[in-house]
């Protein structure tokens, strides 16, 4: 029965765009064929681009159909990218042990450079507030009033932080062949990371400074906004993972490669809050009272 399966599943492979099951003969490696997506997601993330421009030039119809052309394309052509990498991960048994510790090895240099990010980031952040001269050495400078952190951030911290031990939950779970409560466990990481951009929103819609109020302003937009953008990211390959339990992807401790992937993206997201709640919300906060806090 399991041959018949394969051979119907090869059989309409056709059907699938983009999707490919050739090999190089005895060495385990999986040759991908020519696929429109990774350009097709350039092309939306451009469109992205140019709209947050033309936004930014006051051009607001212009900018929200632009806007809408890119993200239709950035959605499509990530949702198709990964039906055809799941097809041949899932379907098709294309991703030998070879292929599966390549693609961890690539995933793993994928959120090096995610690091490298942030860090740009950090460095304009450090290098404004670090002995400003013009700003009279303080942090952030005469007027602003920086969020106080103990409330919203310090709830999104504790939010953030329980989401990631669901997900990881849920990974033990699915290791340990319990698929209903690998689902629960998940959908509640998801769930929580969902309110985290709500309540993300809501400080941004109560604060009392925009990004406009100087450099303290845009660094800070820029940053939280980043690390948001990556928060949306990460539950999108999440409730990825969740429809793949759903379907019976995984079975026990074995070829939970995605799943795998997605809980360290997750860590990673946490993390890096973790250090945006520290240096972003509660140093500026106790330098602004007057407190040294290191």
């Amino acid at each position: 029965m399991l041959m018949n399966c394969h051979a119907s599943v090869f059989q309409s492979k056709k059907g699938f765009s983009g999707v490919s099951d050739r090999w190089s003969p005895g060495s385990g490696y999986h040759n991908v064929n020519p696929s429109p997506w990774p350009f097709m997601a350039s092309l939306g993330i451009y469109e992205l681009i140019m709209s947050l421009i033309g936004f930014c030039h006051g051009k607001g119809s212009f900018s929200f159909f632009s806007m809408m052309v890119g993200g239709y394309m950035l959605g499509y052509s990530f949702t198709s990218w990964m039906s055809n990498i799941i097809i041949e991960a899932t379907y098709l048994g294309c991703h030998t042990s070879i292929v599966a510790r390549n693609i961890k090895v690539g995933f793993y240099f994928f959120i090096l450079s995610e690091v490298f990010f942030f860090v740009g980031v950090f460095w304009a952040w450090f290098h404004c507030s670090i002995g400003n001269l013009s700003s009279g050495l303080m942090w952030p400078p005469c007027p602003l009033i920086p969020t106080y952190p103990w409330g919203v951030p310090l709830f999104n911290t504790a939010l953030l932080s329980f989401s990631g031990c669901s997900v990881s939950w849920s990974l033990e779970a699915m290791k340990a062949g319990s698929r209903r409560e690998s689902m629960g466990s998940l959908l509640v990481g998801i769930v929580s990371g969902f309110i985290f951009l709500f309540m993300q929103m809501h400080e941004y819609k109560i604060s009392s400074f925009t990004m406009a109020d100087g450099v303290f302003g845009s660094v800070f937009y820029m940053l939280t906004g980043l690390h948001g953008l990556h928060v949306g990211g990460g539950l999108v390959f999440l409730s990825v993972q969740l429809v793949r339990i759903y379907l019976y992807h995984y079975v026990g401790c074995h070829r939970v490669l995605g799943l795998k992937l997605a809980v360290l993206y997750w860590h990673f997201v946490d993390i890096i809050w973790v250090v945006v709640f520290v240096f972003v919300y509660v140093w500026p906060y106790y330098n602004w009272v007057g407190v040294e806090l290191f």
